[in-house]
This record gives structure tokens, C-alpha cells and sequence, in this order.
């Protein structure tokens, strides 16, 4: 059957186009009331159930034992969970709860299919079942649909949710500063507890002092402080006393919350050189430093030049956070300013075997060659399998045809349950189709960091190769930009309006095509590669002619060339890795790093000798 199957879906490849939009035709006739009946004919096409779920979800006189057939014929599809979301609550309504349990999927429910469904369960007195594996719904922190509510009431009622469990979330929805679900959960909550959330939602509404939180029992008071004065610190200087104070005393008891709290006031400490920052530095429980934390009291203990206390503030950290490259890089570097060159060779060396910037710095230190750890995925047993799942043609179509919602969609249905080897052929064939961000994500769920030729993929390598030449640059440069800045998606746009592959703001499009000569009509042209590469490598070439260096280009590129400027001057005499250090947005100080190691990344993909760091423009280390 399968290969049948797989013979279908093949012979309707060469009528992609043709048969697809057929399909989406008939699906807006459906729409519009056509007769499902009128095209049967299309029955074989794997579309064919969109346009089933359709005229299913439009036509009340369906019956019900047909919409349950389709739903168990197909239960893990996107279109699926579209027709049960529709048709469970009018069932529930009806009291149906029969057809919702026979009916039911778990691969295509969502977390209103859900709550409907255990609803059903609740009303045909199946307890076991409405409660089975109810944390993962229950400790949700979004808006829930109506039926969520009506369920979670009866089984607290029923006594099946916890006061315990009802406060946990509680705090959860208060870290997202949800105060909808927090107020409705504080209604299931008694005694003290009740007291304690009430006290949260009005200290939050600013009708009482943060003062009333030190009465609270030492748990609520933990939570409470955590999510109260971090929410603070982003806007009121005064809260950077009342969190260390509440440092000091201890009031954090919850080493979840002591980490929520005093990574980010040690963020604003360490930027101001303040002499506390230490303390709170000590404070965190172990396993509980951020990374921007890390690298903020590295860049503190460096301007202190504080070498010796550096060692031993990274000796605080926990095994995982230790063995990362970066980290290793400093306790090197920090030895060997100690006078201990064998023990920073340990270290260098320990950097050294990781696909890292810093890794790649440690092997220039050593002279060794740069590990790329490269571990390619081929075809094997499994991607004849994958391949031949309509879920994966259907995917291909849509994004064939640019319909990024239900593509994603398909995707996402088509790869929730694969093994860790099918989850690599999926990768392996969405890089096939071109459909790289796909390639990208699905390796990443899976932790395959190693298969650089699909998580670096050399999209637009003709156009990249003669814009490099052009402006004598490296071609490895532009896309290792490319893929920190769109993951090479043409059509993306950020918050901040930057466009395309390169993501260019349109402002500096003008500039840089005006100067230069660059035809350009308006920013809707940042999303053809050819202008956006033409545009974006212009900009690029001319921040590394100011600069000198990709490291402060690629800062110039994310944060604008007067910061980079100013940054110069405010550590002038450093040495590029310190500079780095030193950069003070978060954003740009990892962007740099990114750049500089997808840059050695690319010279390796593009059969490039690698380079140096050192281009005789700086000094590395």
C-alpha cells in the first residue's frame, strides 16, 4: 500500500502547480457552496482532505459518523484539528460526547480540542481518562478557550486540581504577567494561600506597598519578590536597592527565583561597575546563571582587570556552563595572564574542540587547525519512508505555492513524532526542496548541531560569489550575515522594519543605492534577492572598508557605525577578543560572535582556505 502510496504522490509531482491550484479553487467554490460531490474527480490528489474538511465544517447536514471517520482516518493532520475544533464544542453543546471520544486524537488537538475532550470524558463519568496527563494542560500560561475553564472547575470541584497545583500556576501566569488567568486562578485558592495571591495582584496593581510582601510565608515570598522587583528593575532605579537587599536578607528561598531576580540585577550592576556586583554574582545558586550574566561579569572582572577573581568566579559555574568554548577560552586566557601556561594551554585546548568563535580563537592561540566537526546526513533507510508520507507532499506544495501558513502547518504536523534518524532525513529533504529555515528548525528539535551542510546552507551562491568579487570581500562574509539575519528568507521582516535576505532598513537602502548607483525603487524591493544581496553587500563591504575588521563591521551592521565608533573610543587599546567582551548590547555582543564563527563555517562550505582572525588590522588577544 505504502508504495502505491508513494507512486501516487511521485506521478502528481510533475502537476504540482496545475493539480494544487485546482484543489485550492475548488476549496473557495466549497467555500462559497459549491457541492463537495462536484469534485470527486479530484479525490486521489493528497489535498483532496482539505477540501473534505471544507464542505465537512460548512455543511451543518453532514453526518456526524462521516466527520468521525475522517477524522480517525486522518489523526494527525492540520486540517483535522481545524474541522474538531469547529464541530467538538457543538457536540459537547449537544451533549454528543460519544462522537468527541471516538473521534479524538491527541496528534491533532489543540489545547481547546483538549479541554472538550476530557469534558466528554468528565460527562460519560470516565475520571481516569479527563484526568490523564493533565499537568501539561493545566500548567499552560496563555489564554485558554472557555471550555479549558469549565473544565478545570469541575475538576477542582472534584477535587483533581490541587490547591498545590492551582498556586503553582498562579505564580506561573503572574511571571507572564497574565493577570487575566492569575485573577481566575486566585478564585480557586483558600486560606492563606487566597490571601497571599490577592496580596500579589494588588501590590501588581500598585493599590499596596512591596513592603506587604515580607509578611507573606516564605515561599509566596520568594515568588512574589522575584517576578515583582525583576518586572521593576527594567524601569524604576530604586528597585536595584530593594532587590539587593532582598539578597542580602535572603528572602529569595527558591533557587528558581533567587535566579529569576539577581541575573538581571547583576546585569545592571556589573554595567555600572558597581562593588556589589559580586555579591550577587555569589548569590545565584549554581545552575542558575544566564549566559548574558556570565558574559556581563566576564566583561566586569575584565575591566578590573581582575584575572585571578575571574577564575574563581567561573569556578562557580555549573559543569554544562563550564565545558562551553567561550567560557573555557577565559579561564585560559585568565591562567596564562597568571603566568600559568600550561594549565591555560588545558583549557585552550578543552576550547579548541568546539565549532565556536571562541573555540576557533583558541586554536589560532595554539596553532592548531580549526574543528568544524562536521557530520553530514545522507539518505538512508528512512527517507523513502519519509518522502512518501502525504503530509510531506502536502507540505512541499504549499510552500511551493507560497502559502507559508499551511506549509508550516503541515510541517509541523509531519515531524511531531519522528525518531531522532527519520527527524534528519526530514531535515535532509526539506534542504532538497529549497526550503532551508525548514532544514534549520527541524535539525535544531533534534539537536543536530553538526550537519553544517544543511544547517549552512549556500543559497544564492552565484549571485554572493560576484557581489563578493565585485566589492573584495569574502564571500563567506556575506553569508555568514545571510544566515544570522534572515536564516535565507527572502520575504521576512523584522519588528524594526529591516527586509529581506540581509535585512536592510529601508532608510539605509536609500542611502546605500543612492551613493553607489544601485537601482532601487521602494522597500518592497528588499525582498528580491537580487536587489536586497546587491544592497546588503554594498553596506557590508563598505562598514568592513570604514572598520577593518569583520568583528566591528558586523557590530556596525547590527548596531550602527556611531555606536561602533563610540564603543572604539570607550575601550581603545584593547584587543579584539576584550572589545568583544566589552560590546554592551546583549544582541550585538552574541551577533558579533555568531558572525565571526559562521564566517569560518562558510569558508569551509565554499572550499575557502580559512583565514585568519588576525588580518593585521588588529590585535586578537
Amino acid at each position: 500500500m505504502h508504495k502505491v502510496l508513494l507512486t501516487l504522490i511521485l506521478s502528481l509531482g510533475s502537476l504540482t502547480g496545475s493539480n494544487a491550484e485546482n484543489i485550492l479553487d475548488a476549496e473557495n467554490a466549497i467555500k462559497n457552496g459549491a457541492p463537495l460531490a462536484a469534485y470527486q474527480h479530484l479525490a486521489p490528489h493528497p489535498l483532496y482532505p482539505y477540501l473534505q474538511a471544507r464542505a465537512y465544517r460548512d455543511d451543518p447536514a453532514t453526518p456526524v459518523e462521516t466527520i468521525i471517520a475522517f477524522l480517525k482516518q486522518y489523526p494527525a493532520d492540520p486540517f483535522s484539528t481545524q474541522l474538531a475544533k469547529q464541530k467538538f464544542p457543538l457536540w459537547l453543546a449537544s451533549g454528543n460526547n460519544d462522537a468527541i471520544i471516538a473521534a479524538y486524537s491527541a496528534d491533532y488537538a489543540d489545547a481547546g480540542i483538549e479541554c472538550d475532550y476530557r469534558l466528554a470524558q468528565l460527562n460519560k463519568n470516565h475520571t481516569r481518562a479527563a484526568t490523564q496527563k493533565l499537568d501539561e494542560l493545566w500548567e499552560q500560561d496563555k489564554n485558554l478557550d472557555a471550555e479549558c475553564n469549565t473544565l478545570f472547575d469541575r475538576l477542582a470541584h472534584g477535587g483533581h486540581i490541587s490547591e498545590t497545583q492551582t498556586a503553582a500556576r498562579f505564580r506561573q501566569a503572574m511571571d507572564k504577567n497574565n493577570r487575566l488567568i492569575a485573577s481566575y486562578l486566585a478564585g480557586g485558592l483558600h486560606g492563606s494561600a487566597a490571601q497571599a495571591a490577592q496580596t500579589w495582584l494588588d501590590i501588581d496593581q500598585g493599590n499596596l506597598p512591596l513592603d506587604a510582601a515580607y509578611n507573606l510565608a516564605p515561599d509566596w515570598r520568594s515568588a512574589l519578590l522575584a517576578q515583582q522587583l525583576g518586572k521593576r528593575l527594567k524601569k524604576d532605579p530604586g528597585a536595584i536597592a530593594q532587590a539587593a537587599n532582598a539578597a542580602a536578607f535572603g528572602y529569595l528561598s527558591n533557587p528558581k527565583d533567587a535566579g529569576k531576580l539577581y541575573n538581571p540585577l547583576l546585569r545592571k550592576l556589573a554595567d555600572n561597575d558597581d562593588p556589589h556586583t559580586l555579591t550577587i554574582w555569589n548569590a545565584i545558586p549554581t545552575g542558575e546563571h544566564e549566559d548574558n550574566t556570565i558574559y556581563d561579569l566576564i566583561a566586569y572582572d575584565l575591566r578590573r582587570s581582575d584575572w585571578r577573581g575571574l577564575v574563581s568566579h567561573l569556578g562557580k559555574l555549573g559543569p554544562e556552563a563550564q565545558d562551553k568554548a567561550e567560557i573555557q577560552y577565559w579561564l585560559g586566557k585568565a591562567l596564562e595572564k597568571n603566568g600559568d601556561r600550561a594549565g591555560a594551554d588545558t583549557h585552550y585546548r578543552r576550547a579548541a574542540t568546539q565549532r565556536d568563535f571562541y573555540g576557533f580563537l583558541a586554536a589560532e592561540k595554539l596553532g592548531e587547525t580549526f574543528r568544524l566537526n562536521d557530520r553530514p546526513v545522507r539518505r538512508d533507510q528512512h527517507y523513502t519512508t519519509i518522502v512518501g508520507r502525504p503530509a510531506a507532499y502536502r507540505a512541499r506544495i504549499f510552500h511551493n505555492l507560497g502559502d507559508d501558513a499551511r506549509a508550516s502547518q503541515e510541517w509541523q504536523a509531519f515531524t511531531k513524532n519522528l525518531s531522532p534518524a527519520e527527524n534528519a532525513q526530514a531535515a535532509l529533504y526539506a534542504s532538497e526542496i529549497g526550503w532551508n529555515i525548514q532544514a534549520i528548525t527541524t535539525l535544531g528539535k533534534g539537536k543536530n548541531w553538526d550537519a553544517l551542510e544543511l544547517r549552512f546552507p549556500v543559497a544564492y551562491e552565484n549571485q554572493v560569489r560576484r557581489l563578493a568579487s565585485r566589492h573584495g570581500i569574502s564571500p563567506a562574509q556575506i553569508l555568514a550575515i545571510i544566515r544570522k539575519e534572515s536564516i535565507f528568507q527572502p520575504g521576512i521582516a523584522s519588528k524594526a522594519g529591516a527586509i529581506g535576505l540581509m535585512q536592510v532598513m529601508p532608510a539605509t537602502a536609500s542611502h546605500t543605492a543612492q551613493k553607489n548607483g544601485i537601482p532601487y525603487s521602494g522597500k518592497w524591493q528588499l525582498t528580491e534577492p537580487d536587489t536586497n544581496l546587491e544592497i546588503g553587500s554594498q553596506y557590508l563591504a563598505d562598514r568592513l572598508n570604514e572598520f577593518g575588521h569583520l568583528a566591528y563591521a558586523a557590530a556596525a551592521y547590527n548596531a550602527g557605525p556611531s555606536r561602533v565608533r563610540q564603543w572604539q573610543a570607550q575601550f581603545a587599546g584593547l584587543p579584539l577578543d576584550e572589545w568583544i567582551a566589552q560590546i554592551p548590547f546583549n544582541e550585538t555582543r552574541d551577533y558579533v560572535k555568531r558572525v565571526l564563527e559562521y564566517e569560518k563555517v562558510y569558508e569551509y562550505r565554499l572550499g575557502l582556505p580559512h583565514t585568519s582572525y588576525n588580518n593585521g588590522a588588529v590585535r586578537l588577544w
